[in-house]
């Protein structure tokens, strides 16, 4: 269904006709009528304006297959908007944009949690807890995503909830970021190697630095993106 014909059905399923669906969002009936027939191509304010209304998710609102829903050019609005969407609305969002761009997508499962911190418990993960659909050409090498769990990268902007993409095929290098199972335990830090000595390091000073010693059981991960949680 397209834009207008998702307001049409919305309508006469509240039982109202274009006068009275029209006052409640302070729009004449003629703008409902041209708005149904589309001829007027709505922006995404009297969606929202919509959604608010009548308590209808926007994603709920927008065409399957539109091409111009955004026609306001104010980007305040906009990041204002993305503010108040779900994680769940957002990556609806996103998945619309990239269909009408026509981005090949990849879905990326999510294995789990690691902690930017202390390490934690590895637990063996047989199925994903969940799927993130990203544009194909982001994500060359990549096998799997993590959920970061903790604080210890934030003054690089990693925070909890923010997902990590792991290629578990190419060796990490010095400077990179890195998922390290230690002894059955996971963490992330940066790799940094000296003088023959190997750390990982936190990018937060309430934490320390962990030197990777011959008598631990170690394997180290590199990590290609981050990604932002929503």
């Amino acid at each position: 269904m397209k834009t207008n014909e998702k307001l049409l059905y919305l309508r006469t399923s509240l039982g109202l006709n274009q006068e009275e669906f029209g006052a409640k969002l302070n729009v004449s009936n003629q703008f409902i009528s041209q708005v149904e027939l589309g001829r007027r191509n709505v922006g995404l304010r009297f969606l929202t304006k919509v959604s608010e209304t009548f308590g209808v998710p926007l994603t709920d609102l927008i065409g399957d297959e539109e091409q111009f829903v955004i026609t306001e050019d104010d980007e305040s609005f906009i990041v204002k908007l993305l503010k108040t969407l779900t994680p769940e609305e957002k990556q609806q969002i996103l998945r619309t944009i990239y269909r009408i761009k026509k981005i090949p997508l990849r879905e990326i499962p999510v294995l789990g949690y690691v902690r930017a911190g202390e390490p934690l418990e590895l637990v063996e993960i047989t199925d994903p807890i969940d799927v993130l659909t990203i544009p194909d050409n982001a994500v060359k090498n990549v096998s799997y995503a993590v959920i970061v769990r903790g604080d210890s990268m934030k003054d690089k902007g990693i925070e909890e909830g923010d997902l990590l993409l792991v290629d578990p095929d190419s060796p990490p290098e010095n400077g990179q970021f890195v998922i390290a199972i230690i002894d059955g335990k996971a963490t992330f830090k940066t790799l940094r190697q000296e003088n023959g000595r190997v750390f990982l390091d936190p990018a937060n000073n309430q934490y320390e630095s962990i030197e990777l010693t011959p008598d631990m059981n170690v394997r180290l991960f590199r990590v290609r993106m981050v990604v932002k949680k929503m």
